[in-house]
């Protein structure tokens, strides 16, 4: 059966041809090369985008229509409501802390530019004095 190499992060999700994360459920638009080579040089290339980024290149058997044999499903990115129950409590735990903590800022509408100094307003003149040039 024929090899190819996928490109997995460390959440568990799939790289797709259009760089974006998915589960791997649908195996029609996971990004896939023939050759180790090749999928480590987009590994680096994403990898560039996102520092943060921990992927590995999982070998995987192909189908008969050339496309790749997903064994394990990460989390998907569209339905949050499909990660653990511990992951999302956690989340939810950390949520209401922060909400706690953090006072309530006042808005006021307006935001001064950090680079540009603030303007004396103009002083109104209430009289004018005309000297006559005689």
């Amino acid at each position: 059966m024929a090899k190819a190499f996928v490109i997995r992060n460390q959440d568990g999700q799939y790289l797709t041809k259009k760089s974006e994360w998915v589960s791997g459920k649908e195996a029609i638009g996971l990004y896939h090369q023939a050759h180790h080579d090749q999928a480590l040089n987009q590994l680096i290339e994403v990898n560039a985008k996102d520092i943060y980024l921990r992927g590995t290149i999982l070998e995987l058997d192909l189908c008969e229509k050339r496309r790749p044999v997903v064994l394990e499903y990460g989390p998907d990115p569209e339905q949050p409501e499909l990660l653990s129950e511990g992951a999302e409590l956690e989340k939810t735990v950390s949520e209401n802390a922060e909400a706690e903590e953090a006072p309530a800022e006042e808005f006021t509408g307006f935001i001064r530019p950090l680079n540009v100094e603030p303007r004396m307003p103009v002083k109104k003149v209430e009289s004018v004095d005309v000297v006559d040039e005689a």
